[in-house]
């Protein structure tokens, strides 16, 4: 397995942490609706990795990993924090968005949305109940490291 492959295989093992990592925290935060206490497990996010490249002088060790992400209709993620400072546009459909605790954003196609580093992705959402959507998202990290991890809300 040559360079190209190893890191094609990294970054898809990276990209299923994002969706097993944000899914999993989000499935205790919600009830299926008629439920009486009962909990459903929400859809999870698909990540779909479009490349990673490393970063030069002064961010030697850093990467930008490139990822398109959909969110099913309905879907609704934990709060998390992404290593380094994350870029992202939307493609298709519409999301709710906000970082730290801010009143969230409904953001449509061809917007974009920022996320310094240390902030919290407090809100992470499809607008709609009936359509998917999808955005594409540039996350920069130390090489290696998890694109994501659970995070609590600001306030909480």
């Amino acid at each position: 397995m040559d360079r190209r492959e190893m890191l094609q295989a990294g970054l898809a093992a990276l990209s299923g942490a994002v969706v097993v990592g944000e899914s999993a925290v989000a499935a205790g935060d919600h009830l299926a609706p008629g439920d009486a206490g009962a909990q459903a497990k929400p859809p999870a996010t698909q990540s779909k990795p479009l490349g990673a490249h490393p970063l030069g002088a002064p961010f030697e060790g850093w990467q930008g990993t490139i990822l398109e992400v959909t969110y099913p209709p309905g879907m609704v993620g934990a709060s998390h924090q992404h290593p380094g400072p994350t870029f992202g546009y939307v493609v298709r459909g519409r999301i709710r968005w906000a970082i730290n605790g801010e009143p969230e954003k409904i953001l449509g196609p061809g917007q974009s949305f920022f996320e310094p580093m240390g902030s919290v992705h407090s809100t992470s959402a499809n607008a709609s109940d009936t359509e998917p959507a999808t955005i594409a998202v540039v996350i920069l990290g130390k090489a290696g490291e998890a694109l994501s991890k659970p995070a609590t809300p600001p306030g909480k």
